[in-house]
């Protein structure tokens, strides 16, 4: 049964949506349970996996931060990589693995306990994806695991902007998902590491709007100007905008 909906968006402005967790979210080819892990199944993890480039040329691909592992997931099913997803939380990890083992992609995804500070890979990657925890420090909750997966102390972003240039071989990517505030200073701290900025899209929650996030992608080594976009995910009606469909429609169930 699903166990998880969407919050209604029924006007402009209204916040970004998010998802109200229980116990899991069935997806068209995979279920993520999520009932051990600190950070839930939500719409910016749907968004990164969705938009991150997999494409045939992608042969090793880490998570950063894999939580449930959804994102890892769902770039499992869309190419053949092999797909590593790290995550200091063991409990987070210990689920991830179950629902890795669920998936038809069972083979081809590894979920390891592991601090992004010290992790040292056996092999370089071709594209490596995050979600990565941004709030301030002063917005902590009493909940420590929950402060790890959400606030920015566990992981700042400059040491995780220079974690994934070393991480990546030449010419991979590195994309994430941020508040649009945090976009380009990560971008500049991308840039004194070598990862040049290579696609950027807008997110709004429904058209007119600001933006509440950004996707970025950036490239170690030379990259050509950035390509930049918007998407909408509802228009003025409240329904779902047809790039949101688009890009999404592999994976919900309801699009």
């Amino acid at each position: 049964m699903l166990l998880l909906q969407y919050e209604p968006i029924r006007k402009a402005g209204k916040p970004f949506p998010i998802l109200m967790a229980k116990t899991h979210f069935d997806f068209k080819q995979f279920s993520i349970y999520h009932d051990r892990c600190a950070m839930k199944v939500g719409t910016d993890g749907v968004l990164l996996g969705a938009w991150a480039d997999a494409g045939p040329h992608v042969r090793e691909i880490l998570d950063v931060g894999t939580g449930s592992g959804l994102i890892a997931i769902m770039l499992a099913q869309r190419c053949e990589a092999d797909v590593t997803g790290i995550d200091i939380d063991a409990e987070a990890v210990g689920q991830a693995s179950e629902n890795g083992l669920s998936t038809p992609w069972k083979n081809r995804l590894h979920f390891e306990r592991a601090d992004a500070l010290s992790y040292e890979p056996r092999k370089p990657f071709d594209l490596i994806v995050s979600n990565p925890p941004f709030f301030a420090n002063d917005l902590q909750c009493p909940e420590k695991r929950r402060n790890n997966a959400r606030h920015s102390q566990s992981l700042p972003l400059d040491i995780l902007a220079g974690r994934a240039a070393e991480w990546l071989r030449e010419g991979g990517e590195f994309c994430v998902i941020l508040p649009p505030g945090m976009a380009d200073p990560f971008v500049m701290q991308g840039w004194e590491r070598g990862l040049n900025l290579c696609k950027r899209c807008y997110v709004h929650t429904v058209a007119g709007t600001s933006p509440k996030r950004t996707l970025l992608c950036l490239k170690k080594g030379e990259a050509p100007y950035p390509e930049s976009t918007r998407l909408y995910i509802r228009g003025q009606d409240g329904a779902y905008t047809e790039e949101y469909r688009r890009l999404t429609e592999a994976y919900y169930l309801h699009l």
